[in-house]
């Protein structure tokens, strides 16, 4: 593993140059993050509290830190936090209906020797894994399309704000075929071992739709393209209020 993290250091300092250092300190920031998550979460701290209040802190290093236009990280930024928001919303309601959240049958032999009583709410920890879980695409989505439409309207200032907003979805539109891929594609590595036990026990078409880690794993994939969804239109949304509030000065 180590022959691999320098392998990574290394490559990136020489594709990025010296802007791999702001990369690799921002990778090491949001990851003290994520370990501080853990450690609160593990030690009473409130699950969707905490998870907000470092879910903004990874939004702020991951945008601030890699954006250079001032315009476009706020934009994308203020997109990232008011999908945040909706996917909590959406999914609190989910987890507690779905009853997804905890560990499953398959995980029953590791678990016989431990305690059960962990102190901690599952529905709340399967909302935080999911917001977690959205930020990398979701953050990543939004800067492509607010960089792409700050192009757009530098290199046509005649623009009208409808043509941005406009030009907004036509950018999205690209993009989302690429994000929507991406998580399908993750949502089957995850659960490349889970499917072939499935397999192996021979169970029916009914029981895997109804197995607890794959409803957990699918719920997630879904809202998070449900997210990326949403963020075409925001951060459409607001270039065009950006552009319309520039025009009318």
């Amino acid at each position: 593993m180590l022959y691999l993290l320098g392998a990574f250091v290394i490559l990136l300092l020489l594709v990025a140059g010296s802007r791999g250092l702001s990369l690799l300190f921002g990778l090491g920031i949001n990851i003290i993050s994520i370990v501080a998550l853990l450690i609160l979460i593990a030690d009473g701290f409130n699950v969707l509290i905490t998870t907000a209040i470092v879910s903004i802190i990874i939004l702020i290093v991951a945008i601030f830190m890699n954006v250079e236009n001032p315009s476009t990280a706020n934009i994308a930024f203020k997109t990232s936090l008011l999908i945040m928001i909706v996917i909590v919303l959406v999914t609190i309601p989910i987890e507690y209906w779905a009853s997804a959240q905890g560990m499953g049958v398959e995980d029953q032999e590791e678990l016989e020797g431990f305690s059960l009583a962990a102190g901690v709410s599952f529905p709340q920890l399967a909302v935080a894994v999911i917001v977690v879980n959205s930020l990398g695409v979701i953050s990543e989505t939004s800067v492509a399309i607010t960089s792409g439409l700050n192009e757009i309207v530098e290199n046509k200032p005649t623009l009208t704000p409808t043509e941005v907003f406009n030009d907004g979805f036509s950018v999205g539109n690209r993009i989302l075929s690429t994000q929507t891929n991406t998580l399908l594609f993750n949502f089957f590595a995850t659960t490349f071992p889970l499917f072939f036990l499935i397999h192996s026990l021979n169970d029916n078409l009914g029981e895997i739709i109804n197995d607890k880690l794959v409803v957990a794993e699918v719920i997630t994939m879904l809202i998070c393209a449900i997210g990326v969804i949403l963020t075409v239109p925001i951060t459409s949304y607001l270039v065009y209020r950006n552009v319309k509030n520039k025009k009318t000065d």
